[in-house]
């Protein structure tokens, strides 16, 4: 097994009760949904993180250069009737 630690938080009693029906709802528990719901939200943040850090480097000027660069080479095409707004 894992090495885990147990962390106590306070909830908000509305908070808590979406959580234990969600869980319910999911079939697993409040910690496991907890869990997956933390670690998803984290890795979104630091995601984030990551690409602002390497964005805050960079001059937007170049990076627009290449981004119309690398569109340039998609082929024009007709855009299909179902597909049109």
């Amino acid at each position: 097994m894992s090495d885990t630690r147990v962390v106590t938080i306070r909830l908000p009693k509305d908070l808590k009760r979406r959580l234990e029906r969600e869980a319910k709802y999911q079939g697993v528990s409040i910690n496991q949904l907890t869990n997956y719901l933390l670690n998803s939200q984290l890795t979104q943040l630091e995601s984030v993180s990551i690409l602002e850090s390497r964005l805050s480097k960079k001059s937007v000027n170049n990076l627009k250069k290449k981004a119309r660069k690398i569109l340039s080479k998609v082929p024009s095409r007709e855009v299909p009737r179902w597909d049109k707004i």
